[in-house]
C-alpha cells in the first residue's frame, strides 16, 4: 500500500488496503491527514483489493475529519466499489462526484 498526496491535494491510494497493509496505510496516512486542514478527498480509483479492515480504516478517516472539516472520496475502483456495495458501507461511504 503507498498513499501519496497529489498535485490537487487528493490522497491518493495505491494498492491493496486489506488487514496485512493496514499498519502500514495507518503510518503513511498520520503526517498526510495532519496537512489536510478544512477538507480531505480520497481517490482510491487505484486500490486492487480492500476488506472489512480497510472499510473500517476510510470510515474512521471520515468520522475523524468529519468533525473538523469536510470528507470526500473522488474516485473509486470497481473493485472497491464492488466491495463497499456488498458490505452494506455505501450509506456511510457516500462516493462524491
Amino acid at each position: 500500500m503507498e498513499i501519496k498526496k497529489d498535485s490537487s491535494g487528493a490522497l491518493v491510494f495505491k494498492g491493496p488496503l486489506t488487514v496485512a497493509h493496514i499498519e502500514s496505510a495507518h503510518s503513511q496516512l498520520e503526517p498526510l491527514l495532519d496537512e489536510c486542514i478544512r477538507e480531505t478527498v480520497l481517490d482510491l480509483s487505484m486500490v486492487d483489493d480492500i476488506d472489512i479492515s480497510g472499510l473500517q480504516l476510510l470510515y474512521a478517516i471520515k468520522k475523524n475529519i468529519e468533525s473538523e472539516g469536510v470528507f470526500r472520496i473522488n474516485t473509486i475502483s470497481p473493485q472497491v466499489k464492488e466491495y463497499v456495495l456488498l458490505s452494506g458501507f455505501e450509506a456511510i461511504l457516500k462516493e462524491a462526484t
